[in-house]
Parts: C-alpha cells; structure tokens; sequence
C-alpha cells in the first residue's frame, strides 16, 4: 500500500534495520565518537578565531580524547600554523576516583571502572603526539593542581576538556585552569547532565559555582553525546582581561 511516505512495507523494513543497528551499537561507542567530533570542531573553531594558548584535560583514562585533540590539531597547523605551539596538558590518577564524598557518590563513578596504567597512555600518546609537545601529569587533583596553571608554566589556555566526572574533580579543574582563561576559551564538559540531571551535583554543580565566582560569561556552543557540552568564554571581568591582554 503506497502512502505520502512510500511504499508502506519498504518504509518498516528500513526503519527496524536501522532500528536494529542504532539499539545494538555499544552507549560508549556513541559517546566517544560524538565527543571525538566536538573536540574537533573546538579544536578547528579555536584555530579559525587564532586562540592562543595550550589545551588541558582532566580525566585522560587511557588517552583516547588526549590523543585525538593532538591529532585534529596536527592537521589544523596547516589552516592556522601558531597551533603548533600547543602544549598538551593531561592530569589523571590513572588510578580511579580514590575515596568519593557522599555527594559525589555514582554507581559507574568507581576505581574498577577508571583505573589504567600511565606507562601504557603515555606510549599510547607518544606515538600520536610526534613533534606536538605533551605532559601527563599523574596524581590526585587536590596535590596536583594545588599550585594553579600559571605555576605550572600555563600561562593561557586554549581549550579545557573535563572528564572527571564529579564535582570536586571538576570543581578543582576549573579553579586551577580559572587564572588562565581568556576570551575564546572553550570549555569542553562532559558527563554535565550525570547525578539524574540534578543541577546540585557533580560537573553542572561545579561550573555553576566557578562561574558564579569568577564573573565569567559564557555561550553554549553545542551538546554532545550522551550529556556532554560545549562552552565558549564570551566575557570576563576586567581586572582579568587586563591580565590576560
């Protein structure tokens, strides 16, 4: 029976095949692909608006996001040359979470689920990275990021990529990338709608609050994935700008 879409029965046979396809490809799988595209499309946005700075992740796993940002702008040194003098920053345990507060407390969030090995990811990023200069930078964030980004030599960042998932993590992460944001930041979180949506938990609760302190403006630039978002930095006081000019 021929309807305004079609033949009715070629219609339905289409639609469970890709039906069938989309239910059975793996959530992680869907997700890192997404995210794979945003970061592209950060990394060649950032290059289009001639960004200055290095980029900063938080929560590399087994390096896979580190390794593709390094990738995308390997290419993009042809469209844009100064993204060469990127650094590549990656902070992890790459032991797991360690002890959660209550608050922070998720069932997927756990050490047998994110432990992996840094020698494995660093070989892994090595391998990707060739002349792009990178440093992974193990350890907890309360003692690794004490000491905030311009004591570690960050004096600008580009783009800031969260993937730890819960709210101190990502509360310490934005604190210590905060004094080196600039206009045209991009700010990359993923897991922002995690803890059931709720707006007083995890990554959401977080940006909510370093944004609140910090006087920063921001655009959302697109979503991701399964609840990751993209943000731009459009303004920031004045007393920051003039550090940052």
């Amino acid at each position: 029976m021929a309807g305004p879409f079609g033949v009715l029965p070629g219609l339905e046979l289409l639609q469970n095949c890709a039906s069938a396809l989309i239910a059975g490809l793996n959530p992680a799988v869907v997700h890192n692909l997404a995210k794979y595209m945003a970061l592209k499309k950060v990394h060649y946005l950032s290059a289009m608006e001639d960004v200055d700075g290095d980029y900063c992740e938080f929560g590399v796993f087994t390096g896979s996001s580190f390794c593709h940002s390094i990738r995308c702008c390997g290419r993009l040194t042809r469209l844009n040359p100064n993204i060469a003098r990127t650094t590549f920053y990656g902070f992890d345990s790459f032991t797991g979470f360690g002890s959660l507060s209550g608050d922070d407390r998720h069932p997927f969030y756990t050490d047998g689920n994110f432990a992996t090995n840094l020698r494995t990811v660093e070989r892994r990023v090595r391998r990707a990275a060739g002349d792009m200069a990178f440093k992974l930078i193990p350890g907890f964030f309360s003692e690794s990021l004490k000491h905030g980004a311009h004591d570690m030599g960050i004096d600008r960042i580009r783009v800031v990529f969260i993937d730890s998932d819960t709210f101190a993590s990502a509360s310490q992460a934005l604190a210590f990338c905060g004094p080196a944001m600039q206009q045209g930041t991009f700010i990359v979180l993923d897991d922002y709608f995690s803890y059931r949506g709720r707006e007083d938990r995890g990554v959401r609760r977080a940006f909510s609050e370093f944004a609140a302190e910090s006087r920063i403006k921001t655009r959302r630039v697109l979503t991701y994935g399964m609840g990751g978002v993209v943000l731009v930095v459009s303004e920031l006081p004045l007393r920051t700008q003039g550090a940052n000019a």
